[in-house]
């Protein structure tokens, strides 16, 4: 079946992908105005200098589609219930992305909607993660869906997060499809391990044109959808195999869950809507410190994707833990202990040298500014 997959729907799914993002770009170009969200590039997260489309979604959810259409045995399994479930998300997003605002509420009602259609489709939710306490608030089958719901609708919302820099939110879920395919291959679950296949293939297509220059993203749809495919990928692939712990799953999501979790705790503090957006991402700080010590801010075409590149190896590191560890619950959870610490202490360590060289520099103008006194004869 992977063979078949690998060479046929998978190729299938990068060609529609890739094509498909090449027509939206040209296609745009004269309605870019109304088809990049309004105020885009003033917003207070933006990364960008030019007006750019948000429709790399479109592209994704249409190869993901074509793939399917393409595997006969697809119309009777998880693919399409899978596809089914995603798409009041994806549609939720795809409004948002064509310039017609939808409120939070509305997004994060879409995402509960299609979490709970995935487990009324599939009959699956997280019943045992291989940590007693856990597995004991999970024995009760009502809060276990609850738990699930929410968790993939959080993952969910955290892709749409790190969707700011060139190839982050797409090498992010080309690196989490690998994990979650590469750890299925691993114990036998070739379904699982072919979706993933199709969806890294779909999103391997999308990263043609947005690394390294962010020729198109993949929007609210994009972001909302891939992200909770992975999710249930992951959420499913733990439920259908004893020996695989759904605390692997989260390395393989660790970055934007981490992110997520970064951004609550830090719009919390300071008495601030957790919905407001600001330009304290993690991806936002990296991007900033380049500016600040290597490059400058008139060369953000080449500091976005520096950004990202160098942040790979970090965002990497969690989710091959997760291959690794994907039948010890007790290693993964301590895996997870440790990439949290070091998430938040870099972070914090970060902005305080961020911050520094600011003032550093403020005071360097200052020093370089000042008028020189007069000279007594």
């Amino acid at each position: 079946m992977l063979r078949e997959v690998f060479t046929t729907e998978g190729l299938a799914a990068f060609g529609v992908a890739a094509l498909v993002c090449g027509v939206l770009i040209i296609k745009t170009r004269s309605a870019l105005h109304r088809l990049t969200r309004h105020g885009d590039l003033m917003a207070v997260q933006a990364a960008h200098t030019t007006p750019t489309p948000r429709l790399g979604g479109v592209a994704v959810f249409g190869a993901l589609l074509v793939a399917v259409a393409l595997t006969v045995p697809a119309w009777d399994s998880l693919w399409l219930a899978l596809m089914l479930a995603v798409f009041p998300l994806f549609l939720s997003g795809a409004i948002e992305d064509l310039g017609y605002p939808v409120a939070p509420a509305g997004r994060l009602g879409a995402a509960l909607v299609s979490a709970a259609l995935a487990v009324f489709l599939t009959g699956t939710w997280i019943e045992e993660t291989g940590l007693p306490a856990l597995d004991l608030l999970l024995s009760w089958a009502p809060l276990a869906i609850l738990i699930t719901v929410v968790a993939a609708s959080t993952i969910a919302h955290a892709f749409n997060l790190i969707d700011g820099l060139n190839g982050l939110a797409g090498f992010t879920a080309l690196l989490a499809a690998a994990g979650i395919g590469g750890t299925a291959i691993w114990v036998g679950d070739t379904e699982i391990a072919a979706f993933a296949l199709l969806l890294g293939a779909a999103v391997l297509g999308f990263l043609m044109f947005n690394f390294p220059f962010g020729r198109i993203f993949f929007g609210d749809a994009g972001a909302y959808s891939v992200g909770f495919l992975l999710a249930w990928l992951g959420i499913t692939l733990a439920a259908r195999n004893p020996d695989v712990t759904p605390l692997a799953m989260m390395l393989m999501l660790f970055w934007p869950l981490a992110d997520l979790t970064l951004a609550i705790y830090r719009r919390r503090r300071r008495n601030l809507p957790v919905s407001m957006p600001d330009r304290l991402h993690f991806h936002q700080f990296v991007m900033r410190g380049l500016e600040i010590t290597v490059f400058s801010r008139s060369r953000r075409r080449i500091t976005n994707p520096v950004a990202t590149t160098v942040m790979l190896p970090f965002i990497a590191a969690p989710m091959v833990a997760g291959v690794l560890l994907h039948a010890r619950p007790l290693g993964a959870a301590l895996a997870l202990a440790f990439f949290s610490a070091l998430f938040f202490v870099t972070y914090g360590l970060g902005m305080r040298l961020v911050r520094r060289r600011l003032r550093m520099g403020q005071r360097w103008q200052g020093a370089t500014c000042a008028p020189t006194p007069a000279r007594v004869h």
